[in-house]
């Protein structure tokens, strides 16, 4: 299900801040590990889960700006995820940086390599009957001791405590607490309700049916919701890069303030999404005022 071209035309001022607000953010990733002086493995892998983010929110904006705003929303579920990662290794105490960079380059690959071995067997096999030897050849590397490290790690319940500690809502309730060391972050628990609605959709369950139906029956406030829900992703998008990297500088800089380049690409989102909220938000009162909510 694609949105109307109107929503489209309507969103282009939009589109225009969105590309002008991640310029800045991607401009100042690249001075801001440039100009780090002694890089190492938490620095480097800040570095690149922050490019890896930026590049998904170009993807998630292609798919946008043609319409297919359901399909972003899977991308936009990384961009999620990978704002944990960054921000689960970004506040983790000096102690605790060094065993979770282990957990995540050696534990959590070393667990990926096992599991990819154990699928490919499979498809290796079903290739070997159907397919050509060449087909089968690139299942049977994947399964290569001398490359992957497909021996078990620890027993089960160790690799599944390992993965679970990983989980973006294990990262959440970690991030949130403090429990594991991390500087606390308030509010961080927000982010599990749009996680979740982007989830729907990656897991193709019901509720994204629903979501879909919910869409395609809409009446008179049909353009305002389209309209919103741009606004939403794109506003999102722009907060989450500047505050992986705000979070990122702060763990070899410290500084309890955004820098301006990335207050500036934050406030110019959030402030031309206002208007087209607004409309959306005026939009609804019918259907709220005859709808008792409890509180």
């Amino acid at each position: 299900m694609q949105i109307s071209e109107t929503a489209l035309a309507t969103s282009e001022p939009l589109f225009v801040q969105f590309v002008e607000c991640m310029r800045i953010i991607r401009d100042y990733h690249l001075q801001l590990f440039a100009e780090k002086l002694e890089n190492n493995l938490h620095s480097e892998t800040l570095r690149v889960l922050n490019h890896f983010q930026q590049d998904r929110t170009r993807a998630a904006y292609c798919l946008i700006a043609n319409g297919f705003v359901w399909d972003a929303e899977v991308i936009i579920r990384v961009v999620y995820e990978t704002f944990a990662k960054v921000a689960f290794l970004a506040t983790a105490s000096d102690e605790q940086r060094k065993e979770l960079l282990h957990e995540y380059w050696e534990l959590l690959g070393a667990v990926y390599d096992r599991q990819g071995a154990l699928k490919t067997e499979a498809a290796e096999g079903l290739l070997n009957r159907h397919s050509s030897n060449g087909d089968s050849r690139v299942m049977g590397a994947l399964r290569d001791r001398r490359v992957y490290r497909t021996d078990p790690l620890e027993d089960k319940r160790f690799r599944k405590q390992l993965e679970q500690r990983w989980s973006f809502s294990e990262i959440l309730e970690a991030l949130r607490s403090g429990r594991l060391g991390n500087s606390p972050l308030i509010g961080i628990e927000a982010l599990a309700h749009n996680y979740g609605m982007s989830s729907h959709f990656a897991h193709a369950n019901s509720r994204a049916l629903d979501l879909l139906e919910d869409r395609a029956t809409r009446g008179s406030d049909i353009l305002q919701l389209e309209v919103g829900h741009i606004c939403r992703m794109l506003s999102d998008m722009v907060s989450i890069t500047s505050f992986s990297l705000f979070l990122s500088e702060r763990s070899w800089a410290g500084g309890n303030e955004m820098p301006e380049p990335l207050a500036t690409a934050f406030r110019a989102m959030s402030e031309s999404t206002k208007p087209f909220q607004a409309d959306f938000e005026t939009s609804q009162d019918g259907l709220y005022n005859n709808w008792p909510i409890k509180k």
